[in-house]
């Protein structure tokens, strides 16, 4: 299909796409920076907060696990797992528990001293595990059973997934901390710690520590505080993140469960910061953006690794982007009014110049050689129509030329030395040719009493006819002697049959000036004689003057025939006539002595010929 578009219409286009895709751009490049910029701004802000939150946990675990370890030495310990524990060694336990747990280093841990009707609680959170696997808790308050396991714990006892989780404790030798669900069903965390118990005499492993406390650390409360009193405008949300769930008094719900889903989505993809534990990403939960952060808290090889998650809305980035895009629209709308107009301004000022040019290449096409491209800019399209203009004034300069050289040269000749069909070097070439000679008869009697001027006007009148018929019959004129007439057929160019063109035309203009003879007050006879055979042609004369003719004694022949034609005759030589293709009607002309020819010479004058074949229609010229 045919592109219809203007050149102006896709100048235009193109001008309005750039500027679009430029504004797009510098939108897109405004947005990105501007997103990277408050991130990172933020995160300056809130890496502070989570390590704070990291070393308070990290303080919390360390003094937490220093106890446990000292709790596990404890001969008491030994003997319980070994079966050999009396009732006054529990209570020996029992008493040196605040000794233990109390000290100054674990007061992150510190518990009040119970009553003596309620010693039995310090013994909350502590419980043994042999190496088959079953747990033995060391207080018996109600609601346990009759071993001492709380009834509520019973069926994560029994679940397969917890049994495994106790077969992959008891391959292990070291201290490990691991995190479940607090059973109080407030979404938040216990942290346990498993050490090993030996035999104080033989250090043979008999079982395992398990003490439990609250995940939460002072921090970490003394945070959600500070955000439920303050209500600052940007939260960190903080809680921990494990098998899938997250366990937080500040996330809940709905967006809880989202924003686990988004975590665990996302987490498995990513790696941790070069030089740092911690991982940082951005994750999409109900709707909105968040950046995140994940600590690992416990070793990744445990069954159900748990980390400290930490993140902050990026919804008020999301506002102030917003915003910068509506702004940013209403700045691409004007850049791109003003674009549509700057371009319409700049197409205009390139189509306008070329459609002068294309206006001045269809008149140049035409033939009007006289008009010329008005275009003042000094830029290449200035310089364009200075290059057309002077190429119309080289062309009118050819064209007066070419107009000049065929007044006065034969036309055909003129355009074979335009075109470069014919060497312009001195010299020539035999061709066989027919030479027609046409004189007026009685020339000097009918000019005598004329005025010059009437003499030239007559002999223009009667060589135009003359030079008409040559050029139809594909001949060439080649010289004008005063009154008589010299044609070249098969010169430049043999159509086969030039001696039939020539006897033909010599007819035809027979023919012509009767036919003038009828319409002027001072008719002219003619005599015609047309002869054929090797000629010279070519260019010659001078160096600096050069005529295109031909030269020989086929010449020289067939101007003696036209001397001895009488008037409104035709004389042709004998090659003439046996070249003809039709039946001439001929008188033959016997024992003729011709100046120049040293012997007899026999001649026809041709009266009619019957049947002509058709003249070519077409004409080209070569050397």
């Amino acid at each position: 299909m045919k592109n219809r578009f203007r050149f102006q219409t896709k100048l235009m286009l193109t001008i309005v796409f750039a500027i679009a895709l430029v504004t797009l751009a510098v939108l897109w490049a405004t947005e990105a920076k501007i997103r990277q910029t408050y991130t990172d701004q933020f995160s300056i802000e809130f890496d502070g907060l989570v390590a704070q939150l990291e070393r308070s946990r990290e303080q919390k675990s360390a003094e937490f696990l220093e106890s446990c370890k000292t709790l596990a030495s404890h001969p008491f310990l030994a003997k319980y797992l070994k079966g050999e524990t009396d009732k006054q060694s529990r209570e020996d336990f029992i008493d040196s528990l605040p000794d233990i747990i109390d000290r100054p280093e674990n007061r992150s841990q510190r518990i009040e001293r119970p009553e003596a009707d309620n010693r039995e609680r310090r013994l909350d959170g502590i419980a043994l595990m042999d190496l088959e696997g079953e747990f033995h808790f060391l207080a018996t308050p109600s609601g346990r059973n009759d071993r001492g396991i709380p009834k509520r714990a019973r069926g994560r006892l029994k679940s397969p997934e917890f049994r495994e989780r106790i077969e992959a404790i008891l391959k292990t030798d070291k201290q490990q901390t691991i995190y479940i669900p607090s059973p109080n069903r407030d979404n938040s965390v216990e942290e346990m710690v498993r050490t090993p118990v030996v035999d104080p005499e033989t250090g043979e492993k008999l079982g395992f520590l398990l003490r439990k406390t609250a995940a939460e650390t002072e921090a970490q409360k003394f945070l959600d505080r500070f955000q439920e009193e303050f209500q600052p405008t940007q939260r960190l949300l903080s809680g921990i993140y494990m098998n899938g769930e997250i366990y937080s008094r500040s996330i809940q719900g709905d967006f809880s469960t989202d924003l686990a889903e988004a975590v665990t989505n996302t987490f498995p993809n990513q790696t941790p910061i070069d030089g740092q534990k911690w991982t940082r990403f951005e994750v999409q939960a109900e709707d909105s953006a968040y950046q995140v952060y994940l600590f690992p808290l416990t070793d990744l090889d445990v069954m159900r690794p748990a980390y400290q998650l930490s993140a902050f809305s990026l919804a008020p980035l999301e506002e102030d982007l917003a915003e910068l895009r509506i702004r940013g629209s209403g700045i691409a709308v004007v850049a791109l009014l003003f674009g549509i107009l700057l371009a319409a301004l700049l197409s205009r000022n390139f189509a306008i110049p070329l459609k002068k040019l294309a206006l001045g290449t269809q008149a140049i096409r035409e033939g009007n050689l006289d008009h010329r491209v008005e275009i003042n800019s000094k830029d290449e399209i200035g310089e364009l129509a200075d290059s057309f203009n002077q190429m119309a004034d080289e062309l009118k300069q050819k064209a007066l030329y070419r107009e000049l050289l065929g007044k006065v040269s034969d036309e055909t000749v003129a355009q074979a030395m335009i075109s470069g069909g014919l060497d312009l070097e001195l010299g020539g070439e035999t061709k066989e040719v027919s030479v027609l000679f046409c004189d007026i008869r009685g020339f000097t009697e009918l000019t005598e009493q004329m005025h010059p001027s009437e003499v030239i006007d007559l002999l223009n009148e009667h060589m135009t006819a003359m030079t008409k018929v040559v050029r139809e019959h594909y001949g060439v004129v080649d010289k004008f002697v005063g009154d008589e007439v010299m044609a070249v057929f098969g010169g430049l160019k043999s159509y086969g049959n030039d001696a039939e063109l020539a006897a033909s035309c010599a007819l035809e203009m027979i023919r012509v000036r009767e036919q003038l003879n009828h319409k002027t007050e001072r008719p002219i006879e003619i005599g015609i004689g047309v002869a054929t055979g090797e000629v010279v042609a070519g260019c010659m004369g001078s160096t600096d003057r050069l005529n295109y003719t031909v030269v020989g004694s086929r010449v020289n022949l067939a101007s003696r025939l036209c001397g001895v034609a009488e008037s409104m005759e035709l004389v042709i030589d004998e090659p003439t006539l046996g070249a003809l293709n039709k039946e001439p009607v001929v008188e033959e002309m016997t024992d003729l002595r011709l100046k120049g020819f040293s012997g007899k010479v026999t001649a026809y004058r041709l009266i009619e010929l019957k049947s002509t074949e058709d003249i070519p229609t077409s004409v080209s010229i070569s050397a």
